[in-house]
């Protein structure tokens, strides 16, 4: 009796040690992918050569070219540094990474806050932020770094209850600068979310629905800033069939557009499992997706059990709907694994978010150091 007590006091000192040196270790993991990611853009090749402006005459551009939303936000942040300053490439991939990283800590606190003192949820804390796809993919120059830190502000004032703050209100407006599908996906997921976990007035409700479409219509001005779309409807599902088209000339194809809506969204979200690609890569991703599959799995079986308590968490219901209407958006334009793993990480904070939740009702009060 006497030993187990000291083992357990031995175990929740180290638990504690940890907690202080976790974000040190978690930068330094984060900083290993930059490196990383440098050496697989020297290789590969990608977008984050386009941002630097490798091979490109700068002697003609000026700074207020890239004020407009979308690819030209990384553009403004990456020419002074490349015309002004001549920083080399590989320092694009460090600052990137220190910015992502930023996003990456906040996330860290946040889902902190929702284990509260319970062990067995920071163990898995630990688990999920070490997972490689996310550490990657904003180690590069470009969107993915800059837009984890309004994602992850965005989650962290949900989390805080502050529904409505000036800072919420500015991180959906950076990610609509960055991204304004995205953006609106956002919206919609939260004034939906909303609609269902709060017993609103009709007057509330009406005045929700009304800064919807007023959004809306700002989200769709910036859209029309990135594309054409003059042509409707039509020239959207041109443009979805031409993406369709060139990635099947890509080595990392997979078919969505022959598959069913469930199992598009199954692809989406877990695929590829271990041993259907080959490559040091997707060894790597598969393994995770089958982490993230096995926690998803155990999560819809809590679910179901917990579901009359859950549906009135916006913890729950937020990142739930978040999380199928971004699927739905991408999965009939996108069909190869790279892009997917790479769109993904915009998901990363609903998806840690919705697995703490859902265990933080599972997992008993005798699994918390109190």
């Amino acid at each position: 009796m006497l030993y187990s007590k000291q083992k357990s006091s031995y175990f929740y000192c180290g638990m504690k040690i940890l907690h202080r040196i976790f974000p040190f270790l978690l930068l330094a993991y984060h900083l290993i992918f930059a490196w990383v990611g440098y050496q697989y853009i020297l290789t590969h090749h990608g977008d984050a050569e386009r941002y630097w402006f490798l091979l490109q005459d700068l002697s003609g551009s000026s700074w207020t070219d890239f004020l407009k939303p979308g690819t030209d936000v990384v553009k403004l942040l990456t020419f002074p540094l490349v015309k002004f300053f001549y920083l080399p490439f590989w320092s694009g991939f460090l600052l990137f990474s220190l910015i992502s990283f930023a996003g990456v800590l906040i996330l860290y606190r946040n889902l902190m806050r929702i284990a509260v003192a319970n062990i067995k949820l920071q163990f898995l804390i630990f688990v999920l932020l070490l997972l490689p796809n996310l550490h990657f993919w904003t180690s590069l120059i470009g969107k993915e770094a800059l837009i984890l830190i309004p994602l992850t502000v965005f989650c962290a004032e949900i989390n805080r209850k502050r529904y409505f703050s000036l800072l919420l209100i500015i991180s959906v407006l950076a990610v609509a600068v960055i991204r304004p599908h995205v953006a609106f996906v956002l919206t919609l997921s939260y004034v939906l979310a909303l609609l269902f976990t709060f017993p609103l007035s009709l007057k509330r409700k009406a005045l929700l629905l009304l800064g919807l479409a007023l959004v809306t219509s700002f989200f769709t001005w910036l859209l029309t800033r990135l594309q054409d779309f003059s042509g409707g409807f039509q020239q959207v599902l041109q443009k979805y069939e031409a993406h369709i088209k060139f990635f099947k000339t890509t080595e990392g194809y997979v078919p969505l557009d022959e598959y069913p809506l469930p199992y598009k969204i199954f692809t989406f979200w877990f695929r590829p499992l271990p041993f259907e690609k080959e490559g040091l890569m997707y060894a790597v991703i598969s393994i995770e997706n089958t982490i993230l599959l096995v926690l998803f799995a155990c999560a819809a079986f809590y679910v179901v059990k917990y579901f009359r308590i859950l549906k009135d968490r916006m913890l729950f219901v937020l990142p739930g709907l978040f999380l199928f209407l971004f699927a739905l958006m991408y999965v009939y334009a996108y069909a190869n694994y790279g892009i997917i793993l790479r769109t993904k990480i915009m998901a990363a904070p609903f998806i840690y978010l919705l697995i703490l939740e859902v265990f933080s009702i599972r997992i008993p009060r005798k699994g918390q150091n109190q």
